[in-house]
């Protein structure tokens, strides 16, 4: 899987990423909207890992996304099967934010999602602090579902189908 936009390149993680998902994930700014706990680097390397086995066992999982310029790792894209269906989610590096790159991952791995994953629903999580996460999912035509308290956090829980796309 090989996604691509003018300055971003989108891949399935590599075991060779797990320190600069590290970096990123020791970011309390990062992970403030997440849980607020920055996590170690034995966490980090069992997520990317997770997501590894997860290409494998179901066809999807969060895809790494770099620079195209560079090919650093600025952070993850994509899809993650959990209980309440399957959850569009995106974490960015701090260095990263308010450039619009965030937006042009999204639109490229949903659209990756509906027409080569054949997804029919996503559902997108996010605090109700988090305006960047909204402007995002709301941009991509995601339909606001509920309000809900998620990992004791006041969140909204949207929706995109295979109709909106």
């Amino acid at each position: 899987m090989l996604l691509q936009t003018d300055r971003l390149i989108i891949e399935h993680f590599k075991d060779s990423d797990i320190s600069d998902w590290a970096k990123i994930e020791s970011d309390a700014n990062v992970r403030r909207f997440v849980d607020g706990k920055i996590l170690s680097f034995e966490e980090a390397r069992k997520y990317v890992e997770m997501n590894i086995r997860q290409y494998l066992k179901i066809g999807y999982g969060r895809y790494a996304v770099r620079l195209k310029e560079r090919g650093n790792l600025i952070g993850m894209c994509g899809f993650l099967k959990e209980n309440y269906g399957i959850d569009f989610g995106y974490r960015y590096s701090k260095i990263s934010w308010g450039k619009g790159l965030g937006f042009e991952a999204a639109k490229v791995v949903l659209n990756y999602g509906f027409s080569e994953l054949g997804l029919k629903k996503v559902i997108g999580l996010t605090a109700e602090e988090n305006h960047g996460s909204i402007k995002i999912l709301e941009k991509l035509g995601f339909k606001l579902q509920e309000k809900l308290l998620f990992n004791n956090t006041k969140a909204f829980k949207y929706q995109y189908t295979k109709d909106s796309w």
